[in-house]
């Protein structure tokens, strides 16, 4: 367990040069609420396929990383079969700059396998944005499946 504790913090770190855990802070009640909503809009766009709104939610270089996925007319049948009966459960929110936040998520699939992620979510200064926050980051922290 320490081992895989310290392989998290240690991928948190690298994905946020200049910041470290030490410097995060609980987020005050509204923000965080605001966060877990685009969360659970990600989410739910994720397991119903809905591409629409993942190009609304995404943002940066997650984004541009993902946009020949987004335009793949079959990228929503391979979102429908992948993540219909997942579950996501949001471990933690906390920040490490005013305007970014990071969740880290725990994705199942089935009682088999398990993915853990963290998310990296900045605050939208864009007027053209419906939600407070884009998901800028996302990093595979583990896979937490049984072999």
């Amino acid at each position: 367990m320490k081992y895989f504790t310290f392989y998290i913090a240690t991928l948190l770190m690298l994905h946020f040069p200049g910041n470290t855990l030490a410097q995060s802070e609980n987020l005050s009640p509204p923000d965080s609420a605001q966060a877990e909503v685009v969360m659970n809009q990600y989410f739910t766009a994720l397991a119903g396929g809905d591409i629409a709104t993942l190009k609304v939610l995404l943002g940066g270089k997650l984004k541009a990383k993902r946009v020949l996925l987004l335009n793949n007319p079959e990228y929503t049948n391979y979102l429908v079969t992948t993540y219909a009966n997942a579950s996501f459960q949001i471990l933690d929110i906390y920040s490490n700059s005013p305007n970014t936040v990071l969740i880290d998520v725990l994705i199942s699939f089935g009682l088999e396998e398990s993915i853990r992620k963290a998310y990296t979510l900045k605050h939208s200064t864009s007027s053209n944005t419906v939600m407070p926050y884009q998901i800028i980051g996302e990093v595979t922290a583990a896979n937490l499946g049984s072999p």
